[in-house]
């Protein structure tokens, strides 16, 4: 409730802004034109004294609230916005606009009051500004109105939590599309004196406006003079316009195009109403053409200030509370710093089905996309958006996508409607600048948008990317082939080297030679320890030159077997029939040595031993398995945790992050005499500590068990990741020195800059992560918050530079969502969850209580089989009925089998049968709730302003029967 206020306060606080803004410019007109005041009195009040009046607002409410919320797309797209209102918007105002305007002046000239107006002491402009507020006053008490009944019905919908600014933008674009129609229907009702006339002029003079957006389909795609007349036709109807106020920006372009437009129509307006001293004269046919040539040159003007605007807009207001349509800062200032000044080309191509888990993908990748154009035209730069919205699979467009960019439908398994189904969907985007392309086959649902838009515009528009060096480790990070075990097995390439390749040059390096620090902007490497010894000391060489390196160091990789963790002894992978041994491979000390680090373990032979980080911690009560302690969420929220501990606010690595999850990590810390900087990363909290390998193996082999007597007390506060820089001073050996002929004692300290990160576990970069990451509905009821693929591109983005996209990752927009629907839907999965559970109990307690049966019905006739094999042993018994009876055994025994497998199979399907019924009932559910949403949306707003109407024709009847005699009634 306190929400609910707070939002109706808030949108109360606005719309007073707004109309004093109204006012005070109505004011003015009024203090110093009172007869254009005392016209607009009077149609003000003659219309809502007018049943008829009350009738139309009553059909524009019906109108606004079904194109809202009755299409399907409303709820499937889960976000409280009116973008289906604002497809159906200029449709309506053809039929509310021309109710308004077709009797400002047919009337008048109808009921021959218009000669009366004509000889008041006010000119022209009085009268045609008087009628015009009038109008615009009556559009603003049915817009305020609408806008109530909308704010109640999302208010609801929404639990409180809508976007105040989203709906106060849209409407005020609503409000600058009403009051431009007006002026131009106010044009049709001067030329007529008949209403139905007047009506039908107004709607067809306002067409051309609100249907321009569809001229592709009309008018042909080609150049005139440099122009293209599609675009052109498109640019000059309100859709353009009206389409920043429709995703929550208040632009001074969209502002000016309303304006204008409206100012030549008022002009068209008074040289209508002012014919009448200049027709018929002598001189009439030339003050015609005088007039038609300075309302063309206004509208030339006019064309060419909105022209001006729209490419160099001065000023763009985000009033929505997430800033969903407005850019991060990291973004505009790398649209400001673009390297090239090459026009870029971005082809979007969206399907129109699109599913509801990536309805708020294509609402961002639009509003995004839309915001890119302005944000560059405003910084001098050239971005053409060619946005393919709404196509079908198999149209021209898609074929487009397809053979120039390689833009392929996608299938992807969704739950819609009740039911599970396979749904193709094209939502990808191509990126030109030159010769240099990117494409982003898929948006998937999960991935920040403004995140792959900034990232793919960067690397086109640079043309040359920086060069991350992968080496070539046990990790295997590029593919390959594993002898692991003495068995054969092809390693994928990871996907994280495809996410990685998407902005940098990514190539595999051996460490075969050394390694030139001019050519690579940065090294990655996953377990150096597995490497020989001459590859580690080129990595260390390689980190001493200055080259910046990611170092993934895991003493126990517990998902990928194939990896040499840090203390044990290399296995050579043999070959088809064995005889592989031990092969030497690096000291994880001397890289220590180099970054002044230490770990807790101990020293083996000939390999260094990590102690094993645990935690007492698990943010996800929902999870059905109990969670190993050695699992560590590294969590805010972790007991003993302090702000910016956890994930380090000092870096901006994991500044802003909010989880990261390693798995059987080691723990790391600065030695005792470090002179570089060391800046923790990822620390556990209070409740957490280290075990020894060796005791964790044990653990394993016997179960965990025994865990709680194998930890020796906890050690808060663990870091499993940490980054290390500074200057790293190294001593010439004095054996060079003397061989140079240099005195030792003038020997000089050679200064190497150090760049790395260092972490402890090489888990964290499962592919799983990436595939949650994408995809995060695959575990929609856990609802895992994982940034671990966030924080391992941090770590390459700073290492390289790149900190920019770094806070482009940190830009969540926050939408509005039904929530009511949402906790309908939540309750409901809740209930299939919990049924599914009983169903399941339910169906083994079946299947079990069967075997028990069958094992109680062999049990005598083994007993029996039984007494017979030892008669028969001793010959009193014929082999004959022994073996006739153990025939008999099994074809009993084959017998209750089958009918155990029958009534597994009937229990397992009535199972099913179950959960698919209570899973259809909960999906018609929420449709019902959605359905009432709807009815209650579209008919009770209707009620109110009926009900004024009701009682308006009660109180005319009344007034007309007061002077009339009883006799006359009757």
């Amino acid at each position: 409730m306190n929400d609910s206020l707070y939002a109706l306060l808030n949108l109360v606080i606005m719309d007073a802004i707004f109309m004093c803004v109204v006012l005070a410019i109505f004011g003015l007109i009024a203090g110093t034109k009172r007869a254009a005041f005392a016209v607009m009195k009077r149609n003000f009040v003659g219309y809502f004294s007018n049943p008829t009046g009350y009738v139309f607002l009553c059909i524009f409410v019906f109108l606004t609230s079904v194109a809202a919320f009755w299409p399907y797309e409303f709820f499937n797209q889960n976000l409280a916005t009116l973008d289906q209102l604002n497809y159906w918007y200029p449709l309506i105002m053809l039929v509310f606009i021309p109710a308004i305007t077709m009797s400002i002046w047919a009337e008048e000239k109808r009921a021959g009051t218009d000669e009366l107006l004509l000889t008041l002491p006010a000119d022209d402009f009085d009268i045609v500004i008087g009628k015009y507020m009038a109008a615009a006053a009556i559009f603003t008490a049915s817009l305020l109105f609408s806008q109530l009944s909308t704010f109640v019905t999302l208010t609801v919908l929404t639990e409180g939590s809508l976007d105040t600014g989203l709906i106060f933008s849209t409407y005020i674009g609503y409000w600058f599309v009403g009051i431009t129609m007006i002026a131009i229907g106010m044009v049709a009702s001067f030329l007529t004196g008949n209403l139905t006339v007047g009506f039908v002029l107004g709607a067809l003079f306002n067409a051309p406006l609100a249907f321009a957006s569809l001229a592709d389909s009309v008018v042909p795609n080609r150049e005139v003079f440099g122009v293209n007349l599609t675009e052109a036709v498109q640019a000059s109807g309100i859709a353009r316009p009206f389409d920043d106020f429709g995703r929550g920006v208040i632009s001074v372009s969209s502002i000016t195009y309303f304006v204008l437009v409206t100012v030549v129509a008022l002009y068209a307006c008074m040289v209508l109403i002012g014919r009448r001293h200049w027709t018929g004269g002598k001189d009439g046919n030339t003050m015609a053409y005088h007039y038609v040539a300075r309302i063309l040159a206004l509208i030339l003007i006019t064309t060419s200030a909105v022209a001006l605007f729209r490419h160099r807009d001065p000023k763009r207001f985000d009033m929505t509370e997430g800033k969903v349509s407005s850019l991060a800062p990291a973004t505009s200032k790398l649209i400001r710093n673009l390297e090239s000044d090459r026009p870029i080309k971005i082809d979007a191509f969206i399907s129109k089905d699109i599913p509801e888990m990536y309805a708020r993908t294509r609402y961002e990748l639009i509003n995004l996309l839309k915001e890119f154009r302005s944000e560059a035209a405003a910084n001098g730069r050239t971005i053409e958006v060619n946005l393919q919205d709404d196509i079908d699979l198999f149209s021209e467009e898609a074929a487009l996508a397809s053979e120039r960019f390689g833009i392929e439908p996608v299938t992807r398994m969704v739950r819609e409607q009740g039911s599970f189904q396979q749904k193709r969907l094209i939502m990808g985007a191509a990126f030109r600048a030159g010769l240099e392309k990117v494409v982003v086959p898929i948006f998937e649902y999960g991935i920040p948008v403004e995140y792959e838009l900034v990232r793919s515009i960067n690397t086109v528009a640079r043309g040359e990317r920086k060069r991350l060096g992968v080496v070539r480790t046990d990790a295997q990070l590029m593919g390959g082939v594993s002898m692991a075990g003495m068995q054969m097995r092809r390693i994928e390439k990871h996907p994280l080297i495809d996410e990685l390749s998407k902005q940098y040059d990514v190539e595999e390096i051996n460490l075969d030679a050394p390694v030139d620090p001019e050519v690579y902007d940065a090294l990655l490497v996953v377990q150096p320890s597995s490497l020989a010894p001459p590859q580690f000391e080129r990595l260390l060489e390689a980190l001493q030159s200055g080259i910046p390196t990611a170092i993934f160091e895991d003493p126990f990789p517990f998902a990928r077997p194939e990896i040499t963790a840090t203390g044990s002894p290399k296995q050579s992978g043999g070959g088809m029939f064995g005889g592989g041994g031990q092969q030497p491979k690096g000291d994880i000390r001397e890289l220590w040595n180099v970054l002044q680090l230490q770990s807790k373990g101990q020293a083996g032979v000939p390999y260094y031993n990590c102690d094993i980080v645990w935690q007492d911690y698990n943010p996800y009560p929902n999870l059905e398995m109990n969670v190993d302690p050695f699992w560590a969420f590294i969590d805010e929220n972790a007991p003993g945790v302090e702000a910016g501990q956890a994930l380090s606010s000092q870096s901006p690595i994991t500044d802003g992050l909010r989880q990261v999850l390693a798995l059987y990590g080691g723990t790391i810390a600065p030695a005792e005499d470090a002179t570089l900087k060391h800046t923790p990363l990822l620390s556990t909290g209070a409740v957490s500590g280290t075990l020894n390998v060796a005791k964790l193996n044990q653990l394993m082999q016997t179960g965990m068990a025994g865990l709680a007597n194998a930890i020796e007390g906890s050690d808060p506060n663990q870091v499993m990741a940490m980054t290390i820089e500074g200057e790293a001073a190294t001593t010439e050996s004095s054996e060079e020195d003397a061989a140079e002929g240099t005195d030792p004692e003038t020997t000089k300290s050679k200064a190497r800059s150090i760049k790395a990160a260092y972490v402890a576990d090489t888990d964290l970069m499962l592919e799983v992560f990436l595939q949650i990451r994408a995809d995060p509905n695959q575990a929609a009821e856990l609802r895992f918050q994982f940034q671990n693929v966030t924080f391992l591109l941090n770590i390459i983005d700073w290492l390289t530079g790149e900190t920019d996209f770094i806070e482009v990752r940190k830009h969540e927009p926050h939408f509005a969502s039904l929530r009511m629907i949402d906790t309908e839907k939540e309750v409901a999965s809740r209930e299939v969850r919990k049924k599914r559970k009983e169903f399941q109990e339910q169906s083994k307690a079946a299947v079990r209580e069967a075997e028990e049966a069958m094992d109680r019905e062999l049990q005598d006739l083994q007993e029996e089989i039984q007494e017979l094999r030892k008669k028969s042993e001793s010959g009193n018994i014929p082999q004959s009925v022994m073996s006739a009876k153990s025939i008999e055994f099994q074809t009993i025994q084959s017998q209750l089998q089958r009918a155990l497998d029958v009534k597994r199979a009937k229990a397992e399907r009535e199972g099913e049968q179950n959960i698919a019924r209570i899973q259809r009932e909960s999906d018609q559910k929420i449709t019902a709730i959605q359905n009432q949403v709807k009815a209650y949306a579209v008919a009770l707003p209707c009620i109110p302003p009926l009900v004024v109407g009701v009682c308006v024709f009660a109180s005319r009847r009344l007034r007309e029967r007061e002077h009339i005699s009883k006799a006359r009634l009757k």
